[in-house]
């Protein structure tokens, strides 16, 4: 879940059916079935509680959904007393009937499966297969705590924060003794759920050293680049202050998270590397923490095996003797980096000025016409002339940029109703 993610609490109306003993949730705009959305709001108990809900967006008409709707229900079946506890919901919206709700929620396809924890909607959707099995192992996943204690034994903290060692980002809170009632550890365990995809996490208790605190561990050096002191702190702070440290300014690019990367809709910047240049990895991700953080905004910056890759490389004409090397995909097109990788990574400025020329249509007009022309430069007292712009190619001399490929790895026909190819 990004900083700037909604806040998320479901007000939900239990439906019964004499069938079967499920427990899905009918959500609506008309009722108090569902309870506060971001545009939402009605005065009912809200189900902040629940440490995960899935809520299925979806049409009648639509054959993937009606498919779904059984498996869901069958599901729902086998978390009866999680539900009645309040640590499970399943929620089924009709999109056809509350077209304003869906069209709000970003909903482009159906079925869309969207994951809340403790409240909050989580960027990342529900992917994985369509079944009973598969739902009950996420749902299952989602109920098991996600943090490491570890009892100090009245050691200082920084020796044992230097024998944590994690290839995620890790966060560690730092309590003298372990004490539930402590609105600190609660909100940091909550807050822990939320980003459990994200990092690691540890508690450490029994310290010669008094105070809670929190600590950041960077993935890539091991070292421990931040601590905070908590004092009164409430859940909103822990949690975003948390949730800074676990968004990645850096992804690996699989098969895996390819369709949930190309539907977030931004331009992909990529690094294609092998072997040999795995090392430009932490070179991109040192640029991207430290001069390129405002550009993620407009676009995701991914590293991507290009071997196992090598297909794209072959629409830039490259094959795997030419990595590394370093594209733009704008999920229509690609563009090469002309630089070399390791010049690019040089300096800050070589990729500030790929991505400016991406926004401002330089890539595409250029990719089209060939290079802007570079006026020249008039001597002291020349005056400059007026020369009218040069006429536009004949389309039989236009040239077109490789499509991207990309965006064959979104969302599929064979599992969705895509309501918008916008991809």
């Amino acid at each position: 879940m990004g900083p700037g993610g909604v806040f998320y609490a479901l007000l939900l109306s239990l439906i019964l059916t004499e069938q079967c003993a499920c427990v899905v949730f009918v959500v609506n705009n008309g009722n108090h079935t569902l309870l506060r959305m971001s545009h939402l709001l009605v005065t009912l108990t809200v189900t902040d509680n629940y440490k995960v809900a899935l809520l299925q967006f979806s049409a009648e008409w639509c054959h993937f959904s009606r498919q779904l709707a059984p498996i869901f229900e069958e599901t729902s079946q086998k978390f009866l007393e999680e539900t009645e506890k309040g640590e499970v919901a399943f929620g089924r919206i009709d999109c056809e009937s509350n077209v304003d709700l869906c069209q709000k929620e970003n909903i482009r396809k159906y079925p869309t499966v969207k994951v809340l924890v403790y409240g909050f909607m989580l960027k990342s959707e529900y992917r994985g297969a369509r079944t009973v099995e598969a739902l009950s192992t996420f749902v299952r996943d989602y109920l098991i705590e996600n943090i490491t204690e570890i009892d100090a034994l009245q050691q200082n903290v920084m020796d044992v924060l230097d024998r944590i060692s994690d290839s995620k980002e890790t966060v560690v809170a730092i309590f003298p003794k372990v004490d539930p009632s402590n609105p600190h550890y609660q909100y940091y365990k909550r807050a822990a759920h939320l980003e459990k995809d994200n990092c690691n996490f540890y508690v450490i208790h029994n310290l010669t050293d008094e105070g809670d605190r929190l600590a950041h561990k960077e993935s890539l050096t091991q070292k421990v680049k931040e601590i905070t002191v908590l004092q009164n702190a409430n859940f909103e702070a822990i949690r975003l202050w948390i949730n800074q440290k676990c968004t990645p300014h850096l992804r690996e690019l699989t098969f895996t998270n390819a369709e949930a990367i190309t539907e977030e809709g931004l331009p992909l910047l990529l690094l294609f590397y092998d072997k040999k240049s795995e090392h430009l990895k932490q070179k991109l991700h040192h640029m991207v923490k430290t001069h390129l953080t405002e550009e993620r905004a407009h676009v995701n910056f991914l590293v991507a095996d290009g071997v196992q890759f090598s297909h794209p490389l072959s629409h830039l004409g490259k094959t795997v003797n030419d990595l590394p090397l370093i594209c733009i995909d704008t999920l229509s097109h690609m563009y090469g980096l002309p630089k070399d990788a390791e010049e690019a990574l040089s300096d800050p400025m070589h990729l500030k000025q790929f991505i400016a020329d991406l926004k401002s249509g330089k890539l595409h007009r250029e990719y089209h016409y060939g290079p802007d022309p570079v006026p020249s430069q008039p001597q002291l007292g020349q005056s400059v002339p007026h020369s009218p712009p040069s006429p536009p190619l004949p389309p039989d001399e236009k040239t077109t940029p490789p499509k991207s490929v990309f965006r064959k790895l979104g969302p599929s026909y064979l599992k969705y109703t895509l309501l918008h190819d916008e991809l």
